[in-house]
């Protein structure tokens, strides 16, 4: 049942005090979007400036079940209104569903304790507060009904010092199911280039479409131009340009049948551009959803559909095309310096990275684009780590311990380890990572190296990610015992690197996460955002 009251109201409908100027709906969303219904309803279909008590609306979305047997939920959305005054709330609320047209086309199945079934009928009692049931039924095709059959559900409300109402939906077998067909990838372009993404798409199911959403995303790194008129347009996840769009097609496509955009998307890419893609699909979606949310409508001419049997290969729900620039990533290694101690001293170590750019790095899936690999000065070993994680990337700082090529678990006592980079880092940004470590003997005058690498290059078969890095002379810096550290980026008793560079905004601290306990690897990571 699509009904939600808050917990602490007053009243069964939640009702406003006295004098209230906005009229009060109470609803719960649907799981499906709503729809006038097959039949009209029974009574006004909005409701009185002035009600004597609280006045009642069922809607329920149309059904397309998939002839596969699988279930699907029905969930009616239920609105109580009471005209901005204080109206007695309803008593013995109560919605009853008829299934009985549903004979020989589809199943029903009672899915929520609030509701039990007699024959056809299905009634829902509801609690205190108007607490009703939660998706109260499921249905599912019977094998062997062809596609196009439809059968009619009604529903009714009833109750004590309420105005009930009644509503029906229809419930058709078949359902259309679109794929898009894999684009090829595109290398050696250019940053600013302008780019294509030529969309075909096939109806794979066993209905035809009422309406088509097509639908592309871009990652950082892609612009799209705002040009179709029935195109919906948004920015991305990274920077404040148009990077995502939504086309709507009122047009039908039938089972089987194949057609593609009557021109490409267009987009570019921005200056900062290198390993970037676009995620695009297709979706049927019904007549009378509303395509008027989301996003700015571009100003040029519709974009349409042709016919376009015959083309395409790999069709999918949703592909990605990736787009390689030539362009570069400067990652710095940063390191630390250490004050020398006896057997048992312990010490906080920063270490980490800087995209000196010019490109933006990301990485398809998000995987880490960059590791750092440290090795302790000798005499140096971790002892302790704790995890802080950013909230806003990948990175999960789950640096691991890296002995004779292989990555393993943390564990505490070792000089070696591998911490993983976000999928994704701007020019300008970076990350560090805060280990406590402890000496095992005397230190002094000793030295240990932080060393940057790309992708995951210790997994056999895996090639790593390309950064095509201009400066390889900086993509190693000492952890130095005993004197200042070149390409160390703190004063000795800091724990944040205080700069990365002119111009870069400071490195903000993540909350400290508690300690794991005597033994455990203790880490923590941060991340520089250049806003």
């Amino acid at each position: 049942m699509a009904l939600a009251i808050p917990a602490t109201a007053p009243t069964a409908a939640a009702l406003p005090a006295a004098g209230a100027q906005e009229r009060h709906l109470v609803t719960q969303p649907a799981a499906q979007s709503p729809q006038d219904p097959s039949e009209p309803p029974q009574g006004p279909s909005e409701p009185p400036e002035a009600p004597a008590q609280v006045w009642s609306r069922i809607s329920v979305p149309q059904l397309s079940l998939p002839r596969s047997g699988e279930a699907v939920a029905i969930d009616p959305m239920i609105e109580f209104y009471d005209g901005g005054t204080s109206l007695p709330g309803p008593r013995d609320v109560r919605l009853v569903i008829d299934t009985s047209g549903l004979r020989g086309v589809a199943t029903v199945k009672v899915t929520d304790d609030l509701c039990a079934a007699e024959g056809p009928l299905v009634t829902c009692e509801f609690e205190k507060h108007l607490r009703g049931p939660d998706k109260p039924i499921s249905v599912t095709a019977v094998a062997g009904v062809a596609a196009g059959t439809s059968a009619t559900i009604r529903y009714e409300v009833t109750g004590e010092r309420l105005t009930g109402a009644r509503t029906t939906s229809r419930v058709s077998l078949g359902t259309p199911s679109l794929e898009v067909a894999q684009l090829p990838d595109e290398k050696g372009l250019e940053t600013g280039q302008d780019v294509e993404i030529p969309v075909v798409l096939r109806n794979t199911g066993d209905r035809v479409t009422e309406r088509i959403a097509v639908e592309a995303a871009g990652d950082s790194g892609v612009r799209l131009a705002q040009r179709h008129s029935n195109c919906r347009y948004r920015q991305g996840d990274h920077g404040d340009h148009i990077a995502a769009v939504t086309c709507y097609f009122d047009r039908p496509l039938a089972p089987g049948e194949t057609v593609a955009l009557a021109s490409p998307l267009p987009g570019s890419l921005t200056d900062d551009a290198f390993h970037t893609q676009v995620t695009y699909s297709a979706e049927a979606v019904p007549e009378e959803q509303d395509t008027t949310q989301g996003g700015t409508p571009g100003r040029g001419p519709e974009l349409t559909l042709v016919p376009a049997r015959g083309q395409g290969t790999g069709f999918a729900a949703e592909r990605v095309v990736r787009f390689v620039a030539k362009n570069s990533a400067d990652i710095r290694a940063v390191g630390d310096t250490l004050k020398p101690g006896k057997k048992g001293t312990t010490r906080e170590l920063t270490f980490g990275l800087h995209n000196e750019g010019p490109a933006r790095i990301a990485r398809p899936l998000r995987e880490p684009a960059v590791y750092v690999e440290v090795t302790l000065p000798k005499g140096v070993v971790a002892s302790t780590v704790r995890v802080d994680e950013e909230p806003d990337e990948n990175a999960d700082g789950d640096c691991f311990t890296y002995e004779g090529g292989k990555r393993k678990p943390f564990a505490p006592g070792h000089r070696r380890y591998l911490c993983p980079d976000a999928g994704v880092e701007a020019p300008g940004s970076g990350q560090s990572y805060f280990f406590e470590v402890r000496y095992s003997e005397d230190v002094a005058a000793v030295e240990g190296t932080v060393r940057v690498r790309s992708g995951d290059t210790d997994r056999p078969g895996d090639g790593g990610f390309d950064l095509n890095d201009p400066d390889p002379s900086n993509d190693e810096a000492p952890i130095v015992v005993g004197k200042k550290a070149a390409g160390a980026e703190k004063a000795a008793d800091a724990h944040p690197m205080a700069e990365a560079g002119a111009g870069i905004l400071p490195w903000i601290a993540a909350a400290a996460a508690a300690l794991l306990g005597v033994g455990a690897v203790v880490f923590a990571l941060v991340r520089r955002r250049a806003e």
